[in-house]
């Protein structure tokens, strides 16, 4: 024991040939050391986690997983296709019509379809034929008819390219039913502003303002008609509309241009049951309110 404390002592003793800088570096480098050794020891930060995506809102689930209102009335029709019952079903549920036309008793709808778009367009042709009466009564409704089927035969083609070109699982038959459900409606609404025509046609005698009213009118039933192969589209899951507007623009110029093919079908019949003179849409509506004002 006193052999270590001798030995101690002499470490700690300053050695005596040793300068007084060495000394005093010496002292402080074992100061330095002690002082680390009770300091506490720093505690290393912890990298932070990756920040976790916030979940989606119950409105974005719920918009992406709702079906499209047509999808829920894709079935077939309750009991047998009647006249009746496929108004009904054309009015409120029209997802069961095209569902029949596909899948279901696709005659029997069709030749109900056939019936309503006649019948509803032969009407609406016959209020506007009463207001100048003679040849009109029976011509008028006629000439509707007429021109309405004329323009989807002309139409049906570029109706299943550019539906095709949209992205529509289309067939001929299928682009053929679907402009039949369209011009079905298209009549149903009709007949619903035919009385209000009727009115007009019995109260005044201005060519201009039935022609007027009834561009008005027909021009919202295509709208409607229109609007059904829009959702028809969306219910294939089909969000593009740019090909179809296309072709829906060029749908309501053929009817518009037709109605001036086989004029006259408002004011008094000419000699002839169609015109002679070829004429554009425009400058027959210009002409006849011409006529009109200086009469």
């Amino acid at each position: 024991m006193s052999k270590k404390k001798k030995k101690q002592n002499n470490e700690l003793k300053p050695e005596k040939d040793a300068p007084a800088e060495e000394i005093e570096i010496k002292l402080e480098t074992e100061s330095a050391e002690s002082d680390q050794k009770d300091a506490p020891e720093e505690e290393v930060p912890s990298t932070p986690d990756a920040p976790v995506p916030p979940p989606p809102l119950p409105s974005e689930e719920a918009e992406t997983e709702k079906p499209h209102p047509l999808l829920n009335q894709y079935h077939s029709l309750e009991g047998k296709p009647a006249i009746g019952s496929t108004f009904d079903a054309l009015l409120k549920s029209p997802g069961t019509i095209l569902f029949e036309l596909k899948e279901g008793n696709s005659r029997a709808v069709a030749i109900n379809l056939v019936i309503a778009a006649i019948g509803c367009l032969a009407v609406f042709g016959g209020i506007i034929g009463f207001f100048s009466g003679g040849m009109q009564a029976w011509a008028a409704p006629l000439k509707v008819v007429m021109g309405m089927l004329a323009s989807c035969l002309i139409t049906l083609p570029s109706l299943y390219i550019f539906g095709c070109l949209n992205g529509m699982d289309l067939s001929l038959r299928n682009a053929a039913a679907l402009l039949l459900t369209s011009v079905a409606l298209m009549g149903l609404l009709l007949v619903g502003f035919a009385p209000v025509s009727w009115i007009f046609t019995q109260s005044t005698d201005s060519v201009g303002f039935i022609g007027f009213l009834t561009l008005v009118f027909w021009l919202i039933s295509l709208g409607f008609g229109l609007n059904l192969i829009f959702r028809a589209a969306a219910m294939m899951g089909i969000h593009r509309k740019g090909h179809l507007v296309i072709w829906a623009l060029i749908f309501i110029l053929v009817t518009l241009q037709m109605s001036t093919a086989l004029r006259p079908i408002i004011g008094p019949s000419e000699k002839t049951f169609l015109p002679v003179e070829k004429k554009f849409f425009l400058a027959h509506w210009k002409d006849a309110l011409f006529e009109d004002e200086w009469e």
